[in-house]
């Protein structure tokens, strides 16, 4: 099987929620970090970013395992895993790729942190653990700041509650102590 052979078997694979598939395609030389549309319209982006939006958290621990990069972006809107997962409320695959070392307040092509484009989702739980995780709630700059509605009206209580108590989580997941860290517009930075 041709390495592009084994990639479109491995996307195949991810697709579908095939482990036996993914490990496969792995075994049969896919490179872990390719990057698929899956349709015409859709931007090309990682299998991980892929299955981190579809929340298929099996298919994202193995990737993970395997080696999956968690800083490779998706092509245009510059989205990593973590924006795939939060915007698309999958609480349990942001713990997990932050266990595995993402970055929570990395910013997408708008200046986005996956907080910001969790709250505007209106992905109440998702806000609430990127803001225990550690995430900055003071971070702006990005378009969602201005997106304010009835719609994610809870999301925004919980990013303005964790700001008014300045008392937030350790970034360390592992930890979980809270404590206090100086809160610093993005603007100011």
């Amino acid at each position: 099987m041709a390495v592009t052979d084994a990639n479109i078997y491995l996307f195949d694979a991810v697709s579908n929620g095939s482990l036996r598939g993914v490990e496969a395609a792995l075994k049969a030389g896919a490179d872990i970090d390719c990057k698929y549309a899956r349709c015409e319209d859709s931007r090309p982006a990682t299998l991980l970013f892929h299955a981190s939006c579809m929340g298929d958290v099996d298919t994202v621990r193995l990737l993970l395992c395997k080696g999956a990069s968690l800083v490779k972006r998706s092509d245009r809107s510059a989205f990593a895993p973590l924006h795939a997962a939060a915007i698309n409320g999958r609480t349990e695959i942001v713990d997990l790729l932050v266990q595995h070392g993402a970055t929570l307040d990395v910013r997408d092509s708008c200046q986005n942190t996956p907080l910001m484009r969790a709250c505007d989702h209106n992905h109440v739980d998702t806000v609430r653990r990127l803001l225990e995780l550690g995430a900055r709630p003071d971070l702006t700059g990005g378009h969602c700041r201005a997106i304010k509605s009835d719609e994610n009206e809870e999301s925004w209580k919980l990013i303005e509650e964790a700001k008014k108590s300045k008392l937030l989580r350790c970034c360390n997941p592992k930890c979980g102590k809270p404590g206090k860290r100086t809160l610093k517009s993005f603007d100011e930075l």
